[in-house]
């Protein structure tokens, strides 16, 4: 069931990535109508975003704006759509652990759905420098994951295309576990790592497509020197 969640937001950046287009929801079968909703925590800068997005057919279909009388909330804020995001979204400082959404379409039903308390997660200290000739393994400073979470971890440089991505999907897992195929792809020196902790989980209101409900922490962001 995770792998098919994990699939689904992976298909879905891509989406947003190639296709823009934005539709009203107005003009689509409301029953067709897929949601994520999200709430995402970034460390670095002590803010929480909210976001709730909405696409017609399914988690790769046209994105849908909400326009009176549709609306979607978070613990009673309206959210105004936000082209930059895709979506609806508000910013809201600090960390926002858990809430409610409530989205109501162009024909009066509502949607109800709560987002799950996510755990936190840290880099290892004193974690400098990386060789790429060896397999790594980083330890991450937190609790095991449970079922419905995930860790990624994005290695970027200042190089076009000399990055690198790891998941761990695995229940119990305290730890990735860094190839060398994978570091190989990395340029000599300092690179920043970015690693974000997920809980996802169906939604327990919604119409036939369906959608997820997404908890993201993202760790504070280190720079670490990959040597041969």
């Amino acid at each position: 069931r995770l792998y098919r969640l994990l699939m689904i937001v992976v298909f879905a950046g891509i989406v947003c990535l190639s296709s823009c287009d934005v539709e009203d929801s107005a003009d689509v079968n409301q029953d067709r109508i897929y949601s994520v909703y999200e709430l995402f925590y970034n460390s670095n800068t002590d803010k929480t975003w909210v976001i709730a997005r909405f696409r017609f057919g399914g988690p790769t279909g046209t994105l849908l704006e909400l326009n009176d009388p549709a609306s979607v909330s978070f613990n009673g804020d309206e959210l105004p759509y936000n082209p930059v995001f895709l979506g609806h979204y508000k910013e809201f400082a600090g960390m926002l652990k858990s809430g409610e959404f409530r989205y109501t379409n162009v024909d009066g039903a509502s949607f109800t759905n709560s987002v799950s308390s996510g755990a936190t997660i840290s880099f290892p200290a004193g974690l400098e420098s990386i060789s790429k000739s060896n397999a790594f393994n980083l330890e991450w400073e937190g609790t095991s994951l449970v079922e419905d979470e995930v860790v990624g971890l994005f290695v970027g440089s200042w190089t076009w295309g000399q990055d690198a991505a790891f998941l761990q999907t695995n229940e119990g897992a305290t730890g990735l576990v860094l190839g060398t195929t994978q570091l190989d792809n990395l340029p000599d020196g300092q690179s920043t790592l970015f690693m974000d902790r997920s809980i996802i989980k169906t939604v327990t209101q919604g119409t036939s497509e369906g959608g997820i409900v997404r908890n993201v922490y993202r760790a504070e962001n280190i720079n670490v020197d990959f040597v041969e």
